[in-house]
């Protein structure tokens, strides 16, 4: 399972049931080579009735890998993440089990699911003492179909409105993870606050459709969903389309500027754990921390750092994989030739010609991906100059993903540069990514902290939103 680590150290890129369905949380324990690693499975079932899920190595802490191909015949479940070559085979029981293998290249684990759904304390209960409506729209073309949720103050007057942008990895309305239903929670704070919020489903989750173009899509694709998803909430007579704005979280932190720059009716935007500093860099940062967290020693770790820090720039200057593969080769090869014994013992890897080509390997399927090629390559500066609206940008001072000094920063010096007159840039101690208090803000506590969001991180965004709509 070692060659397991790179592998899934590239893919943490910042990266998140029902009736009786075999949609929901699964987990189970693998045991390889006398060690438990704890594997869990969340699939959720679409609103064409196909099943998406996504894979989390809590262990390896890695979140959100997203499977390519969910699979549910009857009582059988597949589901495949390519990049890593593993696939779960699975028998359901039909209630709170599932009998399966894992298996990755030619090794072959039994691997036994039980269901692990969790229920968080901040997570709103009816009544909710607001008006809330389950909606469905189409874009102009018809080719995409979007499901989502309105809600505003009970009233008959018109009402300043958000759109919640989510992160990366396909997630439903309500930002389910772990239990937790982040932008529900998000949302309901708004909605007794004055604020009216529409949060939707991603492509391929819930009531949205995938789309004609699958899973060849990129934050530029999502940047039009956002688009449709502005104009139906202009098309609504309890709306003050005077005052609309975004929110943007992770991902949809570089989306929402992209939005803003195009769109002069989107009159605020807010920042929450924005990748200012570009996909790459906050990349090589990931991969740093989730090697440190795995015990690697720090020199071990920056020596991998280094590596992706002269591999991922080539994405934007290779057009090809071929040439891709050309261009990598000596730099691997090289920094493989480099490396002590020791680093290298580090990193479960050897100067073998094996190891070389199985990293080109894993770099030359990243390339593949059009959303992951896009996120290397893409500079959120040349969009985020161009916002003139007021922005504020938040972060947790404990997130591990996006780290909160250096993007902030960033935000900072871009919007200074650039002559933006309104904008707030504010650290908040204690908080993670999500913007839960934190111990240590890594991924691993997302799942054992129970509050969802800080309601000091809910009042900041709640206020500065209301300062910026009367």
């Amino acid at each position: 399972m070692k060659k397991l680590i790179i592998t899934i150290i590239i893919l943490c890129t910042v990266s998140f049931a029902n009736a009786q369905d075999i949609a929901g949380r699964w987990q189970g324990f693998l045991n390889a080579g006398g060690t438990n690693i704890r594997l869990v499975f969340n699939v959720n079932k679409n609103g064409d009735n196909t099943y998406t899920t996504t894979f989390d190595s809590p262990d390896q802490n890695a979140f959100g890998i997203k499977c390519n191909s969910t699979s549910v015949v009857k009582d059988s479940l597949t589901a495949a993440v390519d990049v890593a070559h593993i696939v779960y085979k699975g028998l359901w029981d039909g209630k709170d089990g599932i009998t399966g293998t894992f298996k990755q290249n030619s090794t072959l684990l039994v691997l036994n699911l039980k269901r692990n759904d969790l229920i968080r304390p901040q997570t709103p209960k009816p009544p909710f003492g607001y008006y809330t409506e389950d909606v469905e729209y189409d874009n102009t073309v018809k080719t995409l179909h979007y499901g989502a949720t309105f809600t505003r103050p009970n009233g008959n007057g018109k009402y300043p409105a958000v759109i919640i942008i989510t992160g990366s990895g396909t997630q439903d309305r309500d930002g389910t993870l772990f239990g937790h239903k982040v932008y529900w929670v998000l949302a309901d704070y708004l909605t007794k606050n004055g604020i009216a919020v529409l949060r939707v489903d991603d492509r391929g989750a819930g009531k949205s459709t995938i789309g004609p173009d699958g899973t060849n899509v990129t934050s530029e694709s999502f940047s039009y969903d956002v688009e449709t998803s502005l104009n139906y909430l202009e098309s609504r007579a309890d709306v003050d389309k005077k005052h609309l704005g975004l929110i943007g979280h992770s991902e949809g932190g570089i989306i929402a500027p992209m939005v803003a720059a195009r769109r002069k009716d989107v009159s605020f935007i807010v920042l929450w754990g924005a990748p200012a500093i570009g996909g790459a860099k906050i990349n090589t940062q990931q991969a740093g921390q989730a090697l440190r967290q795995r015990g690697v020693d720090s020199a071990s770790a920056k020596a991998y750092m280094d590596l992706n820090d002269q591999v991922l720039p080539l994405f934007k200057t290779s057009t090809t994989k071929a040439e891709l593969d050309k261009n990598i080769e000596p730099i691997i090869g090289n920094w493989l030739k480099t490396q002590s014994k020791s680093t290298l013992d580090g990193l479960s890897l050897a100067n073998d010609t094996a190891n070389r080509q199985a990293l080109v390997g894993v770099y030359a399927n990243l390339y593949t991906t059009p959303w992951l090629r896009f996120f290397f390559t893409y500079d959120p500066a040349i969009d985020l100059s161009k916002v003139k609206c007021p922005v504020l940008a938040i972060n947790g001072a404990k997130d591990v993903q996006v780290d909160a000094e250096s993007n902030l920063t960033a935000i900072k010096a871009i919007l200074t540069q650039s002559g933006n007159k309104d904008f707030k840039v504010e650290e908040l101690p204690h908080l993670n990514h999500l913007l839960q208090d934190a111990k240590t803000g890594d991924v691993s506590e997302y799942e054992q902290i129970q509050e969802t969001m800080s309601p000091e991180a809910l009042n900041i965004i709640s206020t500065w939103i209301k300062l910026h709509t009367k």
